[in-house]
């Protein structure tokens, strides 16, 4: 990669109401090694229309969406692939010549974790937002049978015991009876999902197999 940012630079970013480091680290890390001529920033958005007139004005190749976007981006989009459609959420975009096509790698990053650690029976998935919906299709096409849990999760924990819950939500959640698969992305095991849904997104981005 060049060592100066230049006109062919392309510019890459995430947009979520809560910006972090990971995916700038990730991403300028792996164009870096892959001689990528290319940045990665990450951006504040409480606004997915905003968003979406900045990335088209500025000429961004890809973007990553977090929450609260990963739903309500859908009608901006000019299309998206079949995993996104059928999940019903998109948190990666494509940058086409203004031409914008959504694609869901939350997908593949849950999936790699289940069979990593080998999931097989029923879970209960707390949450029924953009990232749950996409546990909910890895349920789907891993034969996983699952139960949708909403705010009346408290009550499920407590008259449930040794069963899975996921947590498919912003908040912290804990049981002394069930076992809590914790996929927020300062997690353990929502780091593990975060680093393979990044892998799928820089293929997207690059066509360039990251390992």
């Amino acid at each position: 990669m060049s060592t100066q940012i230049n006109k062919n630079t392309l510019l890459y970013g995430s947009f979520s109401t809560n910006p972090g480091n990971n995916g700038t680290i990730f991403f300028n890390n792996a164009f870096k090694l892959h001689n990528v001529d290319a940045i990665y920033k990450s951006f504040y958005s409480d606004s997915i229309e905003d968003t979406i007139k900045s990335i088209k004005h500025l000429k961004f190749s890809g973007i990553a969406l977090s929450m609260p976007h990963k739903v309500s981006v859908i009608p901006l989009l000019d299309s998206m692939d079949e995993i996104s459609t059928r999940i019903g959420a998109v948190n990666t975009i494509l940058n086409i010549n203004n031409s914008l096509m959504g694609y869901n790698t939350d997908y593949f990053g849950v999936m790699q974790l289940f069979k990593e650690i080998n999931i097989r029976k029923s879970v209960n998935i707390i949450g029924n937002g953009g990232f749950s919906k996409a546990i909910q299709c890895v349920c789907e096409d891993m034969d996983i049978l699952f139960n949708i849990i909403g705010r009346e999760y408290e009550d499920n924990l407590s008259k449930c015991t040794y069963e899975l819950f996921i947590n498919a939500t912003p908040v912290d959640i804990s049981s002394e009876t069930n076992f809590i698969l914790d996929l927020r992305p300062n997690t353990e095991m929502g780091k593990r999902v975060s680093k393979y849904q990044a892998i799928k997104q820089f293929k997207l981005y690059t066509d360039i197999d990251y390992e």
